[in-house]
């Protein structure tokens, strides 16, 4: 069987063909997606073919897919979170700040308080009485930081809403 020829043409008859310069074929050919012969041609079914791979094998669709798939795992991972809100397992930064920052206000300015209470109530009572006294007024201050509730953070929210910050 007779071999058939190949048909070979230059980089001008390639960049007619394929509807592009002569300066995009030798820019092709210098990054490798264009195959040259060793006699400096161009055999024209294979750079045809190597040129429309490479068309439509862009990273454009690569990117596109790979940038689809950040923005659906974006989305589902503010839908966890706003679920999580509305579980009230899961609070705003500033949310949290404001609860605290409220509470330990709170906490220093009845701490500072117990010295003038509490001076009148323990004014000659036993060591053990006072002990005791202070003991309990303490403890009833402890109480506050230790009833958090994930409620507290409602009020913060309801404040937000009104004054627009949400």
């Amino acid at each position: 069987m007779a071999k058939k020829p190949e048909l070979r043409g230059s980089g001008a008859e390639l960049a007619r063909l394929l509807n592009i310069t002569d300066r995009r074929v030798r820019q092709l050919t210098d990054e490798d997606v264009l195959t040259r012969q060793a006699e400096g041609d161009f055999i024209l079914p294979e750079a045809i073919a190597e040129y429309y791979s490479y068309k439509y094998q862009t990273d454009e669709t690569i990117d596109y897919m790979a940038e689809k798939a950040k923005h659906e795992k974006a989305k589902r991972e503010l839908a966890e979170l706003e679920l999580g809100k509305k579980r009230l397992e899961l609070h705003a930064a500033s949310d949290v700040e404001a609860v605290l920052s409220e509470m330990l206000t709170n906490f220093r300015a009845q701490i500072h308080g117990i010295p003038s209470k509490m001076a009148p109530i323990l004014f000659g009572k036993s060591t053990a009485d006072i002990e005791e006294l202070l003991n309990n007024e303490v403890e009833d201050r402890l109480s506050e930081i230790r009833d958090y509730t994930p409620t507290m953070f409602d009020k913060v929210d309801e404040e937000d809403e009104e004054h627009g910050n949400r």
